[in-house]
């Protein structure tokens, strides 16, 4: 071969080693960048995952993204065999369970029935209670003001409501309103349960509505709602293994809130084995028929507060966690994680009341104990806090709980009506931010100021201070 060629191929195949060692140093330093980007929460590394080569990595790595979440449907010719024999009994169960009449009672109460006889004075409603459970009850055409058809189509099954009864298949799947309940526990426990998620959907609605990127179709939220908290705690360990002190939570990776009865959590057991310990003590120790009636009154007493407490605690989730749901799956809260701690968790404390920003005595205390005490943190430091699980790490006086309370409190302010139209104009930023590295290099009390019209942060913080005093 002669020299001048030699020393072309030589010069070509140097240029291609050195092409390569760079493009390989290239990869090296953004996959150090995408280690510290994910160490820190950065939105870029969420924004990657986005991508065709994110969603590879992601499927490769087992790593959770939101962008990967399971499709709604597929054409039934994919489905197999399994899946196909499972949706056709589920379509029969919602076909059998499917109302018929919506019922106007003399109240002004409406309930929407399945009829299955009528007659001269009423008519025979069936009752659907999961599975194969009917009840079959009368009422009287003396309680009603009218009866008209109800013409709205059963909800369509869909895979993923069948891959969801396929986890577990001794479970019963119902539909209610917006949501897909797979449970276990007794019908009226979902029933009361459901009603309050359908209650709340319809507040989140109105106070964040403008806000929603991803409207859904009825049916579209998952709910998997345990009895026990047994197998919750099997279930939480498995899929978020973080939250073991929970008592639920909403998962955004699954697109699922995870919730069990707190009637039946292991605390409430051991209270409760407690209080009988005492009443039988008590009894033991009575000497006459009086005592021993008042003793028993005493019981029934303690029992319908702990079943009061427990029902209040169980609604408090739900309503918290179908917060986080709700946020997350119509887009008022990114998928690439642009928002800090204090939002995440204050907007679900904030609809945790039965009536939106109404102000929980529970955290009132915390907040007179965390005034008293001096404990109140820099505004700019609590807004700094990424995840909430580094709200005791980071804020060092204050507990996951204070800081949760606190939290609600800065929510609250910014949805006062003279704060409301900046702080929905900062949410939208948020949703999709132009400039990630400035976002993440700023003060997002500094942001917040901005946002809401105030000269400085430390204006900002002076007033909500002074709102947190006045709650």
């Amino acid at each position: 071969m002669p020299i001048e060629r030699r020393n072309r191929w030589h010069h070509i195949r140097k240029t291609f080693m050195v092409l390569r060692i760079c493009l390989m140093l290239g990869l090296l330093a953004y996959t150090f960048q995408l280690v510290r980007w994910n160490r820190d929460t950065d939105p870029r590394f969420y924004r990657f995952l986005g991508t065709p080569p994110g969603q590879f990595l992601s499927r490769v790595m087992d790593w959770p993204n939101l962008h990967l979440i399971p499709t709604l449907d597929k054409p039934l010719e994919e489905y197999t065999d399994e899946e196909r024999l499972i949706r056709i009994k589920l379509e029969s169960q919602l076909e059998n369970a499917w109302p018929t009449h919506v019922l106007t009672l003399n109240s002004g109460e409406q309930e929407y029935v399945r009829v299955v006889g009528r007659s001269a004075s009423g008519l025979d409603i069936q009752s659907h209670f999961g599975g194969r459970g009917r009840l079959v009850r009368f009422i009287p055409r003396s309680t009603l003001q009218s009866e008209v058809p109800y013409t709205d189509p059963p909800p369509r099954v869909t895979w993923r409501d069948v891959s969801f009864q396929m986890e577990y298949p001794d479970f019963h799947l119902e539909y209610f309103g917006h949501y897909t309940v797979l449970t276990d526990a007794p019908y009226f426990q979902v029933e009361s349960s459901v009603h309050e998620l359908e209650t709340l959907r319809t507040q989140f609605m109105k106070e964040m509505g403008e806000l929603v990127r991803f409207p859904k179709a009825d049916q579209g939220l998952q709910v998997l709602f345990f009895r026990n908290e047994e197998q919750y705690r099997t279930h939480q360990m498995d899929s978020a293994p973080e939250l073991s002190s929970s008592a639920g939570y909403y998962s955004p990776t699954e697109d699922r809130m995870v919730v069990f009865n707190q009637m039946h959590s292991e605390t409430a057991k051991e209270i409760r084995k407690e209080v009988d310990d005492k009443i039988q003590q008590m009894l033991a120790q009575s000497t006459s028929s009086g005592d021993r009636r008042h003793i028993l009154n005493m019981q029934v007493a303690v029992e319908d507060q702990m079943r009061a407490r427990g029902e209040m605690e169980t609604r408090a989730t739900l309503r918290h966690e179908a917060a986080h749901h709700l946020a997350y799956t119509h887009g008022i809260h990114s998928w690439i994680h642009a928002e800090n701690a204090w939002l995440i968790e204050g907007l679900a404390v904030y609809f945790e009341p039965p009536k939106p920003g109404q102000v929980p005595m529970s955290h009132i205390n915390t907040l007179i104990r965390l005034s008293h005490e001096d404990r109140i943190p820099r505004l700019r430091d609590l807004m700094q806090v990424r995840l909430p699980k580094d709200f005791q790490l980071e804020l060092r006086d204050v507990t996951t709980a204070e800081a949760y309370a606190l939290s609600w409190t800065l929510f609250h302010f910014c949805m006062q009506p003279e704060n409301r139209e900046g702080f929905f104009d900062y949410l939208r930023m948020l949703q999709d931010p132009a400039d990630i590295p400035g976002l993440m290099n700023a003060s997002r009390s500094s942001l917040l100021a901005q946002h809401l019209g105030f000269e400085s942060e430390a204006l900002l913080e002076r007033t909500w201070r002074k709102h947190l005093q006045r709650l």
